[in-house]
């Protein structure tokens, strides 16, 4: 909350000096430093993850800096892709504690006014989400089960090699805004589970479930390492 109330005024601030700003025209950045506050998440299901940034523009085209996105916890419940690809019915909550954020990236920008190519080391924090299913009578591996169920995933940290696009507009007061999806295409790491509940699963539907989440985490880039990023810069010499 302190994160929170702290970025929510300087985004008021940025905002209201980017409506008073003239267009830039020229991308003579070259020798200018530049530091940047934003969202690692976009601000929905409870979810709001600061993020700052830094960096130094080594030529018009070359950039190099970092990204750092502060932990969150985000009430995921029916929007949870995870809790989905289990295939169990009745979902009572899923809530999901993600972790901190890092990259470290070189952007190069071909031509002015368009987007740019990003890349470089991402790291992410262990991401831990727990569902709870209601009680109920349930058969998993031909076998009927009565109770309720949790289940705990986690995917470990880990670093990537990153590879992404993103945009950045400037003004000529010194301030752009912009955003970025830098993902580590592929590198999927291997989630672990815990799981609970009344309903005292066997052994086969443990691995059951485990196959299915494991199948459904594969399927979705958002489990890869990555960085998102939407924000505002300010540029100084």
């Amino acid at each position: 909350m302190k994160s929170l109330k702290l970025t929510v005024p300087l985004l008021a601030l940025l905002l209201a000096q980017l409506a008073a700003a003239q267009d830039y025209n020229s991308r003579e950045f070259q020798n200018q430093w530049q530091i940047g506050i934003g969202l690692g998440e976009l601000p929905m299901d409870g979810s709001f993850k600061p993020s700052i940034t830094f960096g130094y523009h080594l030529k018009d085209k070359l950039y190099a800096g970092v990204i750092y996105q502060f932990k969150d916890k985000i009430q995921r419940n029916e929007s949870s892709f995870n809790a989905k690809s289990s295939g169990l019915d009745g979902l009572l909550h899923s809530s999901e504690t993600v972790s901190q954020r890092f990259l470290l990236h070189l952007r190069y920008t071909p031509f002015r006014r368009g987007p740019y190519l990003s890349g470089g080391l991402v790291f992410n924090g262990e991401d831990r989400e727990i569902m709870t299913f209601d009680a109920r009578s349930r058969t998993l591996s031909d076998e009927t089960y009565d109770g309720n169920i949790l289940i705990q995933q986690s995917r470990p940290a880990g670093w990537g090699i990153a590879l992404g696009l993103g945009y950045q507009y400037d003004f000529r007061n010194g301030l752009s805004v912009g955003f970025e999806w830098t993902p580590a295409w592929g590198q999927y790491p291997e989630p672990f589970y815990l799981f609970g509940g009344t309903a005292d699963l066997s052994e086969p539907a443990l691995r059951d479930l485990e196959s299915k989440m494991d199948e459904g985490f594969g399927s979705s880039v958002t489990n890869m390492y990555k960085v998102f990023h939407l924000g505002l810069a300010y540029r100084f010499q």
